[in-house]
């Protein structure tokens, strides 16, 4: 089966990683309060220990001797220094000496160097004085309050204060004030202005960003949607039309009117961001927190490349005995802790045996071959170490590893005793057995193995059937999920939910059984539950709307559909059959997840998804860390309410793009608005397999081949 209709074509894209900086990175004070790049792409940095410069991986004091107090503030002259601001003191900097230039009446809050002049403002006054600070021409008190920010062009001087922004004005220089009590001024305190090329005044106020012509005109983030709406303390732009805000969510960062998030935890050490510095041509973002300093790095990189990092990713930190799964680890670090023994290890091992079978029938790699070789042989080891005719573990685990021999009444000791088995499985590890190794089966499988692999999910398929369409555990139970009984699924309100993906289920096992045996028995079941029990009519409409509350059925929707159309040759059954494909599509589709995306439009033959799938893969952030996240404190975010109807807690409607929310695998909620903690690592399985799947069945293509 390959695709009907176009394909997508990837080349090179923008990619984000971050590096963090802190006490340990010779900063003796983390808390960072400016930042500065001069004209030699050096980084510097105020903290409250004095002025630091980047130097490799390491901050390094820049004459501490001298300047060893809170810096405020840092402006790379037209001369090439530095003018530092350091409590209420002066400094000029360069790579040879500071000079202490002058010491104000209050603390210097920021220094501006235009029209061959020293604008100074202090918390108090604001001056105008010549390069070497000693002849004022200009220095008057503020009024509205302390001074907060500066700005000065070829035309305009605007300093910010807390009640006003006020503009000095005529020869003599007074003070001209705009209130917002008498103009369309935002009623909110002006954190920070700046001018920008057209000469706009820029605003970050603590309700977000504003723009003024220098007139009569406010264009404020309540009217315009492409302006931040949180607090904005600082903003900086580059040389290739990037706007940067430092805010109290993170950094926004906006390029071509498309906003982009860089939140705590992932690429920040604190979401409030006191200053931002970076390059001219964007490829490097710093953030100055209270904990430190980050950077944020930009690179092209292609999808093909992406999928290589993951690969090397899962087998240095998600492989264990052939099992692929997610890591558990401690303070973020990727090298602490150990591959998580899970509910579903046969499963997301299934997903990786896919997604390595794709990848050998696209490049015949051997190492893609050996990894779904290892991989499928974990699975089958699950369906042999139960001692139970076609039942299969969830998982297994021996002497010495994590949970062995706590009592868990769900694990079961081999005779042996030297592992144990996880029991209760359900229709999930069901799905991905038959979805993984009937893809095996046809890509890569010699005799032998083809041999194993029917013995397996024919045991498998022998055990439903012998047990009245359920699975029955080591203590003659029917597990709790695992059921494709007609009369349950049909007769049984209470098997509501399951109705239509169960039933869709088993007619994929039905298919890949007489596929890879080609007994008749197994055809003459499929047909009589088309004829009998109406399982094609079920699948129609195999997703119950739920608000988007369940996920896994979600996933199990889109695995089926596939195992089994990629089989299924009927033109009328498949259009009965896509039928259910299309109404679970749109009603997912919103998730933009890429392993939906590429199963729609492989089956539908149609092209609308590719892009979005595409976008999706070229989103998920090459660390799956699971991190810390409090998107509830962004103002652009729009939420759901129908989670109430279900007695559920609210969440967005519209999900967050990969990158600015914590990665899950396609189970899990995407619309979830705070995370915790989790401690783990995804494994990048939720890339490679959509990834694969697209190539191999001719949906995308990488533009460098």
């Amino acid at each position: 089966m390959k695709a009907k209709n176009g394909y997508y074509v990837s080349g090179r894209f923008p990619q984000y990683k971050k590096t963090n900086f802190t006490s340990d990175s010779g900063l003796a004070a983390a808390k960072t309060n400016c930042l500065a790049i001069d004209k030699n792409g050096t980084l510097f940095a105020g903290t409250d220990s004095g002025l630091y410069e980047l130097s490799g991986e390491k901050f390094i004091p820049v004459f501490d001797s001298v300047i060893n107090t809170p810096v405020n503030s840092i402006t790379v002259m037209e001369c090439g220094k530095l003018a530092v601001c350091a409590g209420k003191k002066l400094y000029y900097v360069d790579s040879e000496a500071v000079c202490f230039i002058r010491e104000f009446e209050s603390d210097l809050v920021e220094v501006c160097d235009k029209r061959g002049k020293l604008w100074v403002l202090t918390e108090e006054r604001f001056a105008g004085t010549d390069y070497t600070a000693q002849h004022d021409f200009v220095n008057r008190p503020l009024e509205g309050g302390k001074g907060l920010s500066t700005a000065v062009s070829d035309k305009e001087i605007y300093v910010a204060t807390e009640t006003n922004i006020s503009v000095i004005h005529g020869k003599r220089m007074e003070w001209k004030n705009i209130l917002p009590q008498f103009s369309d001024m935002p009623k909110t305190q002006a954190n920070t202005i700046c001018f920008d090329n057209a000469g706009y005044l820029w605003i970050g106020t603590d309700n977000g960003a504003a723009i003024h012509d220098n007139q009569h005109l406010w264009l404020t983030a309540d009217k315009i949607h492409t302006l931040p709406k949180n607090a904005v303390y600082k903003i900086k732009t580059d040389a290739v039309g990037g706007r940067y805000y430092a805010s109290d969510v993170g950094v926004i960062y906006q390029k071509a009117g498309k906003m982009k998030y860089f939140s705590a935890h992932r690429w920040v050490l604190n979401n409030k961001i006191n200053d931002i510095a970076v390059t001219a041509d964007g490829s490097k973002i710093f953030a100055a927190t209270d904990e430190g300093i980050s950077m944020i790095s930009c690179y092209e990189t292609t999808l093909i490349e992406k999928a290589n990092e993951f690969e090397k990713n899962i087998k240095k930190y998600h492989y264990r005995h052939g099992f692929v799964a997610e890591r558990i680890i401690e303070n973020y670090d990727i090298n602490s802790g150990h591959v998580h023994i899970s509910d579903n290890d046969g499963s997301w091992t299934g997903l990786y045996v896919a997604a390595e079978s794709f990848r050998y029938a696209v490049t015949g790699e051997q190492e893609a071959l050996e990894n779904a070789r290892e991989s499928l042989k974990a699975m089958l080891l699950l369906t042999k170490i139960t001692g139970l005719p076609g039942f299969t573990a969830r998982a297994v685990r021996y002497e010495g590893e994590t949970g062995f021999g706590d009592g868990n009444h769900e694990w079961v000791k081999t005779p042996d005793g030297k592992a144990e088995w996880k029991c209760e499985t359900s229709s999930d590890e069901m799905t991905c057995h038959f979805f993984a190794q009937s893809i095996y089966y046809d890509l890569c499988a010699n005799e032998e193995e083809k041999a194993e692999i029917r013995t397996a999910l024919l045991g498998i398929m022998e055990h439903i059937l012998n047990n009245n369409y359920r699975l029955i555990d080591h203590d003659g139970l029917p597990t709790t999920w695992a059921a494709w009984n007609p009369n349950l699924l049909n007769h049984d309100d209470k098997w509501y939910f399951e109705r239509g993906i169960n039933s869709l289920e088993l007619l994929g096992f039905l298919k890949v059984s007489y596929h890879i045996s080609g007994d008749e028995k197994y055809k003459k079941l499929y047909d009589s539950f088309i004829k009998e029990h109406h399982y094609p009519l079920n699948v129609m409409q195999h997703k119950i709307r739920d608000a988007h509350i369940c996920h896994i059925d979600d996933n199990l929707g889109f695995l089926a559909a596939l195992t089994l159309l990629r089989l299924e040759e009927d033109e009328s059954l498949r259009s009965i059959y896509l039928c259910g494909v299309e109404d679970h599509w749109e009603y997912e589709r919103v998730e933009k997840q890429p392993m939906f995306c590429f199963v729609h439009a492989l089956l539908t033959g149609r092209d609308e998804d590719l892009t979005e799938g595409v976008e999706s893969l070229r989103q998920i952030p090459l660390d799956l860390i699971h991190y810390w996240a409090e998107n509830s404190k962004r103002k652009d975010l729009i939420y759901d309410t129908e989670q109430e109807e279900w007695h559920e807690e609210c969440q967005l409607k519209i999900p967050l793009p990969y990158d600015e929310r914590n990665v899950h695998r396609p189970d899990a909620s995407v619309f979830e608005i705070d995370t915790v903690d989790r401690r783990h690592s995804q494994e990048g399985t939720l890339f490679l397999l959509p990834y694969w799947t697209a190539r191999y069945f001719g949906l995308l293509k990488e533009a460098e081949e």
